[in-house]
């Protein structure tokens, strides 16, 4: 095996040297954004999968055997980052987050959903309203009448046969709002 360049920084890193992981992110940095390019840029931002590079950094500094390594650490940083992006991309194509995706989609830019939200108040209920109306819907009228009912907007009569399913995207609704506003 071919010297290990990094192996010095990594034992430095390891001992708790700051300065250390500097030089690691420096010369790693184009790793995280190959990676990115070539395996995940459809699905995650640049900026979020830098930070995950980071904590995986970190991850690898800790586990990684500086007494007998099997691989170069940048070999192994590199896997490790694979690893995450191919596991990011299991997560996204399941079928419970398909679902989620067509069921709701948040985008960044727009002002998020307080749940918090003193419905006794008409300003908050009209920011709320239009708050709601900004998130893109799936095309499923069922769906669509089941937010409408949710909120107020609509006076829908569910039938017995699709209270089930109505209960099921009142939660799986409420959840992604939870999860827009954190």
């Amino acid at each position: 095996m071919t010297k290990d360049r990094l192996l010095a920084t990594v034992i430095a890193a390891k001992k708790g040297h700051d300065c250390a992981y500097s030089v690691l992110i420096k010369h790693l940095k184009p790793a995280i954004f190959n990676v990115h390019k070539r395996k995940i840029s459809g699905h995650i931002k640049k900026d979020d999968w830098y930070s995950e590079g980071l904590e995986i950094l970190m991850k690898c500094v800790k586990r990684y055997e500086v007494a007998c390594p099997r691989a170069k650490f940048s070999t192994y940083f590199i896997t490790a980052l694979s690893n995450r992006a191919i596991d990011l991309l299991r997560h996204h194509n399941t079928e419970k987050a398909q679902f989620c995706q067509k069921m709701i989609w948040v985008d960044d830019d727009e002002k998020p959903i307080d749940i918090a939200t003193d419905t006794y108040n008409p300003e908050v209920i009209v920011g709320l309203r239009e708050s709601i109306n900004q998130l893109s819907l799936a095309k499923s009228t069922s769906f669509k009448h089941a937010v409408l009912q949710m909120i107020g907007a609509l006076k829908y009569d569910i039938a017995e046969s699709d209270k089930r399913r109505f209960e099921q995207m009142q939660y799986r609704l409420k959840k992604m709002i939870e999860a827009g506003v954190k």
